[in-house]
């Protein structure tokens, strides 16, 4: 049963400020005179304005015997009482109080509940309950709208009522529409999934959730066909084009959540609504998975490529060292000798020696592979995938996303071909091959053939390769895009339509502080732009730490700081008195503060409840946060079944709960006072650290950074030291596409407007989605050669710097295509699409997409003010370094967290692994959390009894503390324990004292 105080429905604090009952419960002289008018005596007054004033703080009218005494005596004493009138405690059942309802109703303007006020709160939930799911959410917009309406709110019994019987008749009749678009031909085909007695019923309703395997031939041959059998339920998109897409994953996930039986438990109509939309929605990410592993088996054919060059070079070294040797010679007896010319002659022949045709071929199998040339290993390599690589092309449904449809065209040619055995494919002079790259064009063509003409023929096999390369290139780009695909599909589809973007400008623009016109967006860039290089200018003469060699700025290493006097001393009274608890503890210590677990619950309300749900969640919350897994857990907590924890994963725990839980405690922290010294809050790093997988699944990648085979534990911490955010993503994914999301999705008390990453953040991409979106990228800068300055205008010169920059900016292209990339972070702010859609696009350049390049000459802008600021500011340079190093500690203490399976995440579902990201962070974050508390309560000992600290020792504190933490051994879950309460105020005294 979900709780009031899950919901926005307002309550009376227990315990309000001095400041809070001034600004909140004192009276005015018109409140009291409106008093006095209808209530003359002392009773009835002070009864009458208790009544007003929570009224206007809660929307509806409290008995006095529910007002908290701080609020009573207040109001009473506002209006001359320092006792409480006699008599006060019979309001709540006198008949004055009914009198008062409407004489304060109508002088607040708020219309009482009624009829009118029903049909507006059952109208609220009805259509909030078309988009979500959770109660809450419901609830509380329903509390938004009659506030809006300035109508008395219900009980909240009421409105829970009305909430869950808008969400009963909304998804029903979801299910009803889904139910009747099948028809009974497709629920004859679903119904095979879960038919009785075959011993293979599991087996059918898993087949649906499988999970795609590493990308080897075997496997796309065997996902391909998994494709087609998903292809033959038909199940058409055009069924669910009434049904908001959020609604549609939902239902999806509450269908994986379930097993074969328990689907046939379920009513008719839902059973097949579910089941459809799963099918849908697997068979959508089944195209993107295909598109993955068409991409990855590519760059790894393309990997193999350039090993095998440099295999060749290895092999030929001594062959190579000769032909340089023999240059030498020819050169000394053609150029330097002063032999006459037959001499000469007769010398270079003798270089040569006496097979000339062999040189040449040495030669000119050198030119074929210098430069870094490996194409033409290319074909070799190619063959043993060739028949796999051409059964994804054809599964995959490609459309183009601009105008130009060359390589959709080649695309059907190749396949037209595809059994074709000669050397040449003909007739391909009515091929648009513009798409063709230079160093492709000789050998896709043939010798001799010039780059811009039609050619008759082209070799089959460089051709199949080199457009192979380009569907990959397209797809990472978003130039081509997989009709009903998901992440592969077309992202302009997501975008807010014209019209609505026209509307929300004006006020996304307030938002952001930016201007909405591309001219005035431009001159505002261009001054900054040239304001910033002329201060660096100047400034640099006087910079001691910047050098510049050979035109890149050198940097000297930041002056470490010397140790706080004190701080030895403080950690270790720290480590002495902090005692020793064990991680099941600490979890249940913050349940019975926060009630963290009341996130947790069934997907839907098929499923019944649970005994010991509390402790139940515990459990599973320690089980995979710190990744021991259903069976090690069991053995470790005695009275607890593998079954039983595996249960709660699949049917109580998502990642929003999970997130919602994170939220929780992220709030919780951000009440102490500790953590202020450490960070403002306004401040956050993203960065990466891998986890090991297992090698059977498409995540799981082998990445040379990190090392071994894993994905990307991706998180966003604060500079107070919180995580606000995590991610789970594939090794050879560009990281920097995720590092918009962490603050736009952060739904924590906490958020940041700086945002600092390490070395893939600097990308000139991130930096323009990053200010249009009003963040502040400031990341950590290595490999400077890797990057440009850029004029602000091309006659701009500068006396102390001017070797640093490159070419001008194209301010023209950026004021063409503002509202194009103004478009794309609003309808980001919106939440119709996710940055890293957006980013994943923008990170691989396309020649097609003209928002492409306006992005990146925006972003170069942007990052030449940021590298001008960073060059002259140490202590910009000194921010960035702490904040990256908090976001370091914070991995290695994720880890140190996530203590079992040997390092190991053994689940082989992405959705199962991504859960457990978010189940780690939920348990760090608890575990940082009751730390500060502890570290909170021996800071106000220890001042209590006479030692004094210096601010500079306490803000060089870490809540990521481990020695008193015992990670190893069995536990107890005990709920009947009750800790001291969170000490948020302790520290906070002393430090004021």
């Amino acid at each position: 049963m979900i709780g009031v105080n899950e919901t926005a429905y307002p309550r009376l604090k227990a315990h309000p400020t001095a400041k809070e009952l001034a600004s909140i419960y004192t009276p005015s002289v018109d409140e009291i005179a409106f008093a006095n008018t209808h209530a003359r005596r002392p009773a009835p007054r002070t009864g009458f304005l208790i009544l007003l004033k929570t009224f206007q703080r809660l929307g509806y009218f409290s008995r006095l015997a529910d007002v908290p005494q701080t609020i009573v005596s207040h109001i009473a004493k506002s209006i001359g009482f320092d006792k409480l009138p006699n008599g006060l405690h019979a309001y709540d059942e006198s008949n004055a109080r009914l009198r008062h309802l409407n004489l304060i109703l109508a002088f607040l303007r708020v219309t009482p509940y009624d009829k009118a006020s029903e049909a507006a709160m059952i109208a609220a939930v009805t259509e909030a309950a078309s988009t979500k799911d959770d109660l809450a959410d419901i609830i509380n917009v329903a509390i938004e709208e009659l506030v809006r309406q300035r109508c008395e709110l219900p009980s909240f019994a009421t409105i829970l009522r009305a909430a869950k019987k808008a969400r009963v008749t909304v998804n029903g009749g979801y299910h009803k529409l889904i139910y009747q678009e099948l028809g009974k031909d497709g629920r004859k085909k679903i119904d095979v999934l879960f038919a009785k007695g075959s011993r293979n019923i599991k087996c059918a309703w898993d087949k649906v959730k499988r999970e795609p395997q590493r990308p080897t031939v075997g496997h796309m041959r065997e996902f391909t066909e998994h494709l087609r059998w998903l292809r033959d339920f038909a199940i058409k998109d055009e069924s669910f084009v009434l049904i908001p897409d959020v609604k549609i994953r939902q239902f999806a996930a509450e269908a994986k959540s379930l097993d074969a039986a328990s689907m046939r438990d379920l009513a008719e109509k839902k059973r097949y609504a579910i089941a459809a939309t799963l099918i849908r929605l697997q068979t959508a990410h089944a195209l993107d998975d295909l598109a993955e592993m068409f991409v990855k088996r590519m760059q790894k054919l393309h990997r193999l490529g350039k090993e095998a060059l440099d295999q060749y070079h290895l092999r030929n070294i001594d062959q190579t060292q000769s032909l340089v040797a023999m240059l030498r010679k020819v050169i000394v007896a053609a150029c330097k000798s002063e032999e006459p010319t037959e001499k000469r002659l007769e010398a270079i022949t003798t270089a040569v020696g006496a097979d000339p045709d062999k040189i040449l071929e040495q030669c000119e199998a050198y030119g074929a592979h210098a430069g870094g040339n490996y194409l033409a290993f290319l074909p070799r390599i190619f063959k043993g995938s060739r028949s796999a690589l051409y059964s994804l092309l054809e599964g995959m449904p490609l459309i183009t996303t601009s105008s130009d449809k060359s390589v959709i065209l080649a695309v059907a040619f190749l396949l037209q071909n595809r059994r074709s055995k000669g050397e040449w494919l003909h007739n391909t002079a009515a091929i648009d091959l513009s798409w063709v790259a230079d160093k492709w064009w000789p050998l896709v063509a043939g010798p001799g053939i010039k780059p811009g003409t039609k050619p008759q023929q082209v070799s089959r096999r460089y051709f199949e390769i080199c457009l192979f390369t380009q569907v990959m290139q397209e797809l990472k780009s978003g130039d081509l895009a997989i009709s009903s695909g998901d992440r592969f599909g077309d992202y302009r589809h997501q975008l807010l339509s014209w019209e609505e973007f026209e509307r929300e400008r004006a006020i996304y623009g307030e938002q952001v502080g930016l201007p909405m016109d591309g001219k005035a967006f431009v001159d505002q860039m261009r001054k900054k732009m040239a304001v910033a290089a002329e201060e660096a200018d100047k400034s640099f003469p006087d910079n001691e730490a910047v050098r510049l060699v050979n035109g890149e700025p050198a940097i000297a290493k930041l002056d470490r700081r010397a140790m706080p006097a004190g701080l030895a001393q403080l950690d270790q009274l720290m480590a002495e008195r902090m005692s020793p608890i064990n991680i099941v503890e600490i979890l249940a210590d913050t349940d019975h503060w926060l009630r963290w677990t009341k996130h947790f619950g069934p997907l839907s309300g098929h499923d019944a409840k649970i005994e010991n749900p509390r402790e139940r969640y515990i459990v599973t919350t320690f089980c995979y946060g710190c990744n021991l897994g259903p069976s090690q857990t069991a053995r470790s907590i005695k009275g607890f079944d593998r079954r039983q924890v595996s249960l709660v994963n699949q049917r109580h725990a998502t990642d929003g709960t999970l997130e919602e839980a994170t939220v929780e405690v992220i709030n919780a922290y951000n009440r102490f006072t500790l953590p202020k010294l450490w960070g403002t809050g306004k401040h956050a790093s993203a960065d990466g650290t891998k986890w090991d997988l297992y090698e059977q699944n498409l995540l799981s990648e082998y990445h040379i950074r990190y090392g071994g085979y894993g994905g990307i534990g991706y998180y966003h911490v604060s500079d107070t030291y919180i995580a606000l955010f995590s991610h789970f993503i594939p090794c050879g994914v560009w990281e920097a596409v995720h590092i918009l999301d962490g603050l736009l999705q952060n739904r924590s008390d906490i958020q940041p407007d700086t945002l600092h990453g390490d070395t893939q953040a600097q990308s000139a991409p991130v930096f323009a989605l990053s200010h249009l979106l009003g963040i502040k990228l400031m990341p950590r800068i290595r490999n400077w050669k890797d990057l440009k300055f850029f004029r602000p205008e091309k006659g701009a010169r500068y006396e102390h710097i001017n070797e640093l920059f490159d070419e001008a900016i194209d301010w023209d292209l950026i004021e063409t295509h503002f509202h194009d990339m103004l478009r794309v972070a609003v309808s980001i702010k919106a939440g119709h699409i996710t940055a890293a859609t957006v980013l994943r696009r923008l990170g691989v350049q396309s020649r097609k997409n003209k928002v492409y390049f306006a992005f990146r000459e925006l972003g170069r802008a942007i990052r030449t003010i940021f590298l001008l600021s960073y060059i002259g500011d140490a202590e910009l340079r000194r921010t960035i370094q702490a904040a990256t190093n908090k976001s370091e500690a914070f991995n290695g203490f994720a880890q140190w967290v996530a203590f079992g399976g040997g390092g190991v995440i053994a689940e082989n579902d992405r959705d199962e692994q991504r859960k457990v990201i978010k189940y780690n962070h939920l348990v760090s974050s608890l575990v940082i959390l009751h730390t500060v508390n502890e570290m909170s309560k021996v800071l106000g000992q220890l001042k209590n009894e006479g030692h004094e600290f210096s601010r500079e020792a306490l803000a060089a504190l870490s809540p990521y503390r481990r020695e008193h933490i015992n990670r190893f051994g069995d536990y107890t879950v005990n709920l009947d324990k009750v800790p001291d309460p969170l000490s948020y105020k302790v520290f906070e005294a002393s430090l004021e004292a």
